[in-house]
Order: C-alpha cells, then sequence, then structure tokens
C-alpha cells in the first residue's frame, strides 16, 4: 500500500492528481442533479410510505407505464444516493486503468455496471412498493405494524454476516480491484463486469434499508438524505462494523416502538 492510498486502498484526496479531481467533480456533479432530478420527478404519493401515512394509490390502467416511470425514478434516486459513496472507488479504479494503459470509455463502462446493477434491483423493489400499496389499504394500523416490522427486519439485518461480509468489500474496494482490475483492463465489457460486481456488493449491503426507504417514502428528500446518510457512515467513515451494529440496534428499537404503538406513525405523519 502506498502513501498516496488511504488503509482501504482507496486514494487520499491529497494525492488527487488534477484528472482526478476533475473526475470526482463531474461525478459528484452528476449526483447533485440527480438529487435534483428526485425532487423534480417525484409525485406527492411517492414521498409518503407504511409510515409516513400512505394512502392506497388508485387503480391503474397503466401498469407498464406506471413500471417503467417507477424505474426511471428508482435509478435517478440510486445515482443520487450512491454515487457519491462510489468516487473513491471509481477513481481509484481510473488511476489502475491509467496505469496499465487500458482503452478509453472503461470508466464509464464501470459507471453504467455499477448502475444496472441497480437498476436490476427495481424490478425487486416496485414489486415490494406494490406489496404496501396492498398492505395501505388494510387500515392504518396494519399498515404501520407492517413498517414497524420492516424496520424490525433490518435492523436485525445489520448484525448478520451477510451484512459484515458485503460492508467489509464494500469499505474495502480495492480488494475488488485486485482481483478483478485485468478484467476491466482488457475491454469495456470487463469494466462493465467490475461495475456489476461491485454494485452487486453494495446490494447485499444495503438492499434491507433501501426496504426502509420504501415503506418511508421513496422520494422524500428527508428520507433519501437519512438513508443516503447511513449508508455513507457505514461505507466510509472508521469503525464501519460498530457504526453497522449502532444503526441496527436503531431500527429495531424504532421497530419494536412502533410495533407497541403504531398509533405513532400517524402522529408522525
Amino acid at each position: 500500500m502506498t502513501s498516496r492510498a488511504g488503509s482501504r486502498g482507496v486514494p487520499l484526496p491529497g494525492s488527487l492528481s488534477g484528472t482526478e479531481l476533475l473526475l470526482a467533480v463531474v461525478l459528484l456533479a452528476f449526483a447533485a442533479l440527480a438529487w435534483l432530478l428526485s425532487h423534480s420527478l417525484a409525485t406527492p404519493g411517492m414521498r409518503l410510505g407504511i409510515l409516513t401515512g400512505a394512502r392506497p394509490m388508485a387503480p391503474s390502467g397503466f401498469e407498464w407505464a406506471r413500471f417503467g416511470f417507477f424505474l426511471l425514478t428508482w435509478l435517478v434516486m440510486m445515482t443520487a444516493m450512491m454515487l457519491p459513496g462510489i468516487t473513491p472507488f471509481t477513481i481509484g479504479m481510473s488511476r489502475l486503468l491509467r496505469v496499465r494503459r487500458a482503452g478509453t470509455g472503461s470508466i464509464p463502462a464501470l459507471f453504467v455496471g455499477y448502475l444496472l446493477a441497480w437498476l436490476l434491483t427495481g424490478v425487486a423493489a416496485y414489486a415490494c412498493l406494490r406489496a404496501f400499496d396492498a398492505l395501505a389499504v388494510s387500515g392504518s394500523a396494519t399498515a404501520a405494524r407492517s413498517g414497524a416490522a420492516v424496520l424490525v427486519a433490518a435492523g436485525v439485518f445489520q448484525f448478520t454476516p451477510l451484512k459484515q461480509w458485503c460492508l467489509v468489500h464494500c469499505r474495502s474496494p480495492m480488494a475488488l480491484l485486485m482481483r478483478h482490475g485485468q478484467r476491466a483492463v482488457r475491454s469495456r465489457r470487463g469494466a462493465l463486469l467490475v461495475g456489476c460486481g461491485h454494485g452487486a456488493y453494495c446490494i447485499g449491503c444495503c438492499w434491507a434499508l433501501m426496504v426502509v426507504l420504501l415503506a418511508a417514502g421513496m422520494m422524500s428528500l428527508v428520507w433519501m438524505a437519512g438513508v443516503a446518510a447511513v449508508i455513507t457512515v457505514e461505507k466510509v467513515l472508521p469503525h464501519g462494523r460498530q457504526s453497522s451494529y449502532a444503526i441496527g440496534a436503531l431500527l429495531l428499537g424504532a421497530g419494536l416502538v412502533l410495533l407497541v404503538f403504531p398509533e405513532l406513525v400517524g402522529a408522525v405523519a
């Protein structure tokens, strides 16, 4: 490990070249644009969930159109929430690709692969959202207790070996670089697959938090920012495992309180 990289193999801010600094600025600018688009695309119903007093959505004869719009908003939302967290990984990969004289287009392919992995999860996310819509029809108490169960399940997941295994890979992207970097160097397709691989680890780490976001209001900027902050704390700040456990304890506590007092959902909403 050189002095130009942090302990987890990602470049330190002070070690960035002018080109790498420009790449970081471009990625963060895309993230900022995605936050603005999230605000613009969000309908009032998409800012509420079963944890925030959502009402059942009216039946629509344009289900495929609704599904397509959901995937669009999901992709924009993932860009807004995840892009800042993968900026160090992308810069580290760009440095590797430059040293090994890879062809042009590998970094965009890496970025597209990462977002493609998250886009595919949008299918499961849509099914989850439809299930939450059905729960909203059942009444506020049922919906609130269901949301509380989501919080409890997400809290429990924070303590599981799978969560910690995925978190280690998310916090140490150099392991992915060392194992699969040569594939990314060989072709844009290889870079695309490496991006998908890193996205898969992030999905394994964050899927439960995303379900919490769906239950709270997927396009609410407040809830998006809260979940994005939690993900950043886990992935970037020191003591990631301890942070993960603390977040799990908070989710468990909130879920158990709402199971006993579901009327608090109405009070907060």
